[in-house]
Order: structure tokens, then sequence, then C-alpha cells
């Protein structure tokens, strides 16, 4: 009887690590992606930084996980990475369409925070929208929310 409590507590206690494992996953590819697009026009402004921290402590950042170790960590997977595809398709299967729509529009939310939208911004929001599964009418509706946020 003890060892079925037992096999039972430790059974919950993995499943538990398990989920917030998979949790972070999420959060850290989604931080590459916003790194992506701040980056993408080639210098990653002070503006831009601060709005991905924030992003990440308000959407993001669960159970504790510090924005700043969140962007650090995804600092260094983005150095190693290949691309995008493997980040979207995680928050493809993670995400619902609503949830990725609203990514996109934090995407613009970044892409603003500097004041100047470059077309490497634009074009890698557009490419991240695409492979998100996010209909263009969607992602039109993004840039202009985000825009009018500014």
């Amino acid at each position: 009887m003890a060892f079925k409590w037992l096999e039972q507590l430790t059974r919950m206690n993995t499943e538990e690590r398990t989920e917030r494992t998979e949790q972070e996953m999420l959060n850290r590819a989604l931080a590459v992606l916003m790194l992506e697009i701040a980056q993408s026009d080639f210098t990653e402004s002070g503006p831009e930084t601060q709005t991905i921290k924030t992003l990440l402590e308000t959407y993001h950042s669960k159970e504790g996980c510090a924005a700043e170790k969140l962007l650090e960590s995804a600092r260094e997977e983005k150095e190693q990475s290949a691309g995008l595809y493997a980040y979207t398709r995680l928050a493809c299967n993670e995400l619902s369409i609503e949830a990725r729509i609203t990514l996109v529009e934090q995407f613009w939310q970044i892409a603003y925070a500097d004041g100047v939208v470059d077309k490497y911004e634009e074009a890698a929001i557009r490419k991240a929208s695409d492979l998100l599964y996010v209909p263009h009418s969607d992602f039109i509706k993004a840039k202009l929310s985000a825009a009018k946020g500014t």
C-alpha cells in the first residue's frame, strides 16, 4: 500500500516536471522568435530589448521564470540555431490560433519599439507569421493594432 502511494506521488511529480519543462521550452522558443525580430535589422536597440522583456514578463514568464534569465537563455540558443522553423513549429503545436495572432502583434510591438520599422523587420515578421499559419488579414490587423499603440 505504501509503495503504491509512493509510486503515485513520484508519477505526479514527474508529470509536473515534464509539463514545466515543456512550458519552459515554449517560452524559450517564443523569446528566440522575438529576438529574431529585434535583430533582423542587424541592430537590437534598447527600446526593443525592453519591449521584449516586458512582453516576456507579461505574457510568457510563468511560475517565477525571470524574463532576464529567459532572454539570456534564448540568446544562447539563437546563436546555435539554424532558422525559425523549429521554434515556429513548437509554437504552432502548443498555441491556439488566437495566441499565435497575439504573438504576431507582439512582434510588431517589438518592431515599432524603436520608432522605425525596418524592411528587414517587416520581412522577418511576415516570415514568422507565415510559419505560424497566421492568416494575412490577421497579420495586417496585428500590424495596425501595434502601430496604433505606439
